[in-house]
């Protein structure tokens, strides 16, 4: 036959149809392969039943020492700023200072920005304040003369500055002042309440540093039970591989029980750690009568937990199926 010449077409014989694009799958066959694709990963729960177990506890451990430390620490920062801020400095003036020179002395020391007010007392008010510290029946014997008084100028710290006031800093700017005679610090010592404020401080990063440490470790007990799925359906995954299946076909369920894993743990060792601190605030209220209530964040616990726990199933799905799929 000539290359050139064409067969003659049968006219009794129907013609091929011509190839069509495959359609893309309609609403139904989406929301049946999401359906199989979360109960494949909800089965691969009870794959290794023991080892997820585990790992749910491990973070739920882990979750619950966060959330104590996070609000533990944070109520012995609140208490010692708010101890910092209801300081008080005596400022004692010579006797020689007169009303002038005391007008000036408050507009100076009313400019520092941590500073809220700062009152004049005559020596008579302060001898009546020193007086009412007494015990009422010793105040009573005493001679009204024999109690201290002196004009002084009161300063105070109040709650709007954000920061631990530099109490140090003032009574050392007060003292170099001709018309100052002595500055009296706080009770406890301004040293000592900066000194209590960063050994928390640095006590409560230590202690968070700690939980999240063992919260990324419980990382590990994520990927090591993914591990043993996919090494318990290596034969399925395979025949799927074979037939056809592709990646994120496969690693969707991977992904789906990580993120259970991760969720279910991180929301138990929250509502754990709510409970205790909710134990402790009661206790604190009833047996101790202290009016300290620690935060238990309860507004943001569920959403939160949910992230936390869908962000470290994430990962370790990311983890543990880089390079294991068949």
């Amino acid at each position: 036959m000539n290359e050139q010449e064409q067969p003659a077409r049968d006219p009794d014989r129907p013609e091929a149809p011509a190839s069509q694009p495959a359609s893309p799958p309609s609403g139904l066959a989406i929301v049946r392969r999401a359906i199989h694709l979360l109960s494949e990963g909800v089965r691969g729960l009870l794959i290794s039943p023991g080892q997820v177990l585990a790992c749910v506890a491990s973070l739920a451990v882990a979750t619950c020492l966060v959330t104590l430390f996070g609000s533990f620490g944070s109520t012995a920062v609140d208490m010692l700023e708010r101890a910092g801020h209801r300081a008080r400095v005596i400022i004692y003036l010579k006797e020689r200072v007169s009303s002038e020179q005391v007008s000036e002395l408050l507009k100076e020391i009313g400019k520092r920005p941590d500073v809220e007010f700062a009152n004049y007392l005559s020596a008579e008010e302060d001898r009546a304040r020193n007086a009412a510290l007494l015990p009422p029946d010793l105040a009573s014997s005493l001679p009204p003369a024999t109690i201290p008084g002196q004009h002084c100028i009161e300063a105070g710290f109040g709650d709007s500055t954000e920061r631990i006031p530099d109490v140090v800093g003032l009574t050392s700017f007060l003292r170099d002042l001709e018309e100052v005679e002595v500055v009296a610090e706080p009770p406890v010592g301004a040293a000592r309440i900066r000194a209590a404020s960063a050994a928390v401080r640095f006590g409560r990063l230590a202690l968070s540093v700690l939980a999240a440490l063992l919260v990324v470790s419980t990382l590990f007990f994520v990927v090591g039970t993914l591990t043993r799925t996919m090494e318990r359906r290596r034969e399925e995954m395979s025949i799927l591989r074979l037939i056809g299946a592709t990646d994120a076909f496969l690693k969707t369920p991977l992904y789906i029980q990580g993120i259970l894993q991760g969720a279910a743990g991180v929301l138990i060792g929250a509502s754990l750690g709510r409970f205790a601190i909710s134990a402790a605030n009661t206790w604190l209220a009833t047996e101790l009568a202290v009016a300290i209530s620690l935060p238990t964040g309860e507004d943001m616990l569920v959403p939160f937990s949910l992230l936390a726990g869908a962000v470290i199933g994430t990962l370790g799905a990311f983890i543990a199926t880089s390079r294991r799929l068949p």
